[in-house]
């Protein structure tokens, strides 16, 4: 916690102890708590940062947003993301990239997170599912994978390599491949894969065999 956060910001801003939400999110979020990471709280609900789960994804320059839980106010997710986005713009300059996803299964449709200007970002999983599905939150049922959501908060020349797919899933899904957004007066401009486009394809494709994975 004390390398995430300073300990003087908990006192004087939205921050606050993962733990301190724990009643909140047992009972209004479908993974319930966390002691990863800190977390942010205000008028709008709770989310928590953390370093991010993937081993894939860099550790020193992203954060995972791991939980939302917000209490349904008219445009309370995208009013409360502009707060954090600007608190770790100003606290934390060593943050590039936050990353999140959102579970089909569970019904969501990354919705907030492209009218907070995410942008979509595919893994190979969610491309060509593996027959044994993604994992496991119970150790009993499967889960399917994610849709992969990249918020750029700064210029990373190491985005593109970290955010690519192979160039077999290139040729097969081109809409699928990230294209870095250009930056102006500090803000991102365009970039992402196609989430519009995947949509349009996905139920139109017979499933493709995934590769093997060692």
């Amino acid at each position: 916690m004390s390398r995430l956060i300073p300990q003087g910001q908990l006192f004087s801003t939205n921050i606050v102890r993962p733990w301190e939400l724990d009643r909140l999110l047992r009972e209004r979020h479908y993974l319930g708590p966390t002691r990863r990471g800190f977390a942010w709280l205000d008028e709008f609900g709770a989310l928590v940062l953390a370093s991010p789960s993937s081993r894939h994804l860099p550790h020193a320059t992203w954060l995972e947003l791991s939980r939302w839980c917000l209490y349904g106010k008219h445009n309370g997710g995208s009013m409360q993301w502009a707060a954090v986005r600007r608190w770790l713009l100003r606290n934390r300059p060593e943050i590039t990239t936050v990353v999140s996803y959102s579970d089909p299964e569970a019904g969501h449709t990354g919705a907030l997170y492209r009218a907070c200007n995410w942008r979509w970002a595919p893994t190979w999983q969610l491309l060509v599912p593996p027959p044994s599905g993604h994992g496991s939150w119970d150790g009993i049922k499967a889960q399917g994978p994610k849709d992969r959501w990249v918020d750029p908060l700064r210029p990373d020349p190491s985005r593109l390599a970290t955010l690519g797919i192979e160039e077999s899933y290139a040729r097969r899904f081109p809409w699928a491949q990230w294209v870095e957004p250009v930056f102006k007066r500090g803000r991102p401009v365009g970039g992402g894969a196609s989430w519009k486009t995947h949509q349009a394809h996905r139920g139109r494709r017979a499933p493709l065999q995934s590769p093997a994975r060692g």
